[in-house]
């Protein structure tokens, strides 16, 4: 039960990707795969793991300020296999850490980061996780040079920990100690056929559709409807615990840094699953080069501040300081800009609208426009 990170990440559908790159997947084209891309998406679906009890030993004596200035270092090496946009990888590991602690629900205490079960099916293969596999290649160095020490995710959240507070946000939390498994199958509850249907999953699933992390950002399924967005988000994150605050705090946190990709609509490629059993790369992408200026993640495309590697209240500024209008951007969806055009560039979802939408939302939006620090608090604290 990870309830740490789900207070600390929100990041809706694959919205803060990073520029990609073509990864290999069960078959060939090996020269496009970040290396070490098979230890964090393994095709045999499962890994050994250490006992309890020698985990338990391990994790004490693990170095926490050595692998915190390593993982540091990492967010600024760009990688040609997977470029990071703006040379900082911070945003991409943000969207790791809320991708694997966003699935926890409070309703029955299943999903969370620990166990480090994003590597496995069917987590892995979920649309929310698309493109995560050169996530977790990247980080894997840090995997290999702890040993079973550090775990899989603790090695998930250090690593979005530490691109917020390289970001500027002054979080005061980050505690070790997720065990890792053998493989998914603790995720099988959350992968189940949901009712009524999929795109309006009730009560105990978390998100309303099932390979999504929350909400569908488009809206409620695939609609541009701003209110009825309204609905979903409330129930979803009140599945996870949330209250109104903190649901409009890690909304707009986790907007604050980092961009969507949807460069074209010809999709990411293939999932892992159908990657392995296809003998495929995994997520190729079908746009140009699949990577740099032609990711497509989640088939959204935009950044959704004009700082999009600072930590700041921009999203809540800009939300409530411009008329927002639909359109269908280059991935296909629909997504929202600025009214009459705007030299900022940035966007909006249908999920991010939704919050002028609803009066307990707006005036939480209003709050944080004006306050930063009941901002910072309301990320961090439930």
């Amino acid at each position: 039960m990870d309830r740490q990170m789900v207070l600390l990440f929100v990041s809706a559908f694959a919205s803060v990707a990073l520029f990609g790159c073509g990864s290999g997947g069960g078959g060939g084209d090996n020269e496009a795969e970040c290396a070490h891309v098979m230890m964090g998406t393994p095709e045999v679906d499962s890994a050994v793991a250490p006992t309890q009890a020698d985990y338990a030993v391990m994790v004490k004596g693990l170095d926490m300020t050595a692998v915190k200035k390593d993982m540091l270092d990492l967010l600024t090496k760009s990688e040609a296999c997977w470029p990071a946009d703006w040379g900082n990888y911070g945003p991409f590991m943000v969207r790791l850490a809320w991708h694997c602690s966003g699935t926890y629900r409070n309703s029955d205490s299943v999903g969370g980061c620990g166990g480090g079960r994003q590597r496995f099916e069917p987590e892995r293969s979920w649309d929310d996780n698309t493109n995560l596999d050169k996530a977790r290649a990247l980080v894997y160095p840090l995997k290999e040079k702890y040993g079973d020490a550090l775990s899989w995710g603790d090695l998930f959240i250090l690593a979005g920990t530490t691109a917020l507070r390289d970001s500027g946000m002054p979080l005061t939390r980050m505690c070790f100690g997720r065990e890792d498994q053998v493989n998914g199958s603790e995720s099988k509850p959350l992968n189940v056929a949901c009712t009524p249907l999929q795109g309006n999953c009730s009560e105990p699933w978390g998100a309303t559709t099932v390979g999504l992390i929350y909400v569908n950002p488009e809206g409620p399924m695939g609609v541009p409807d701003p209110v009825g967005s309204v609905k979903d988000i409330r129930r979803t994150f009140g599945t996870m615990g949330h209250s109104d605050r903190s649901t409009v705090a890690l909304i707009g946190g986790g907007h604050a840094i980092g961009k969507a990709h949807g460069a074209c609509d010809k999709g990411p490629g293939n999932a892992p699953k159908e990657a392995f059993e296809q003998g495929t790369p995994i997520y190729k992408g079908a746009c140009g080069s699949g990577k740099g200026a032609d990711t497509t993640t989640s088939g959204f495309e935009g950044a959704w501040t004009t700082k999009p590697l600072e930590w700041d209240n921009e999203f809540f500024t800009e939300l409530l300081g411009n008329t927002w209008e639909v359109h269908i951007g280059p991935g296909g969806h629909n997504q929202w800009q600025i009214q009459g055009g705007s030299e900022k560039k940035i966007f909006r979802l249908t999920s991010d609208i939704a919050l002028l939408e609803d009066p307990a939302y707006r005036a939480i939006v209003t709050e944080f426009a004006t306050d930063m620090a009941a901002f910072n608090t309301a990320f961090e604290v439930r």
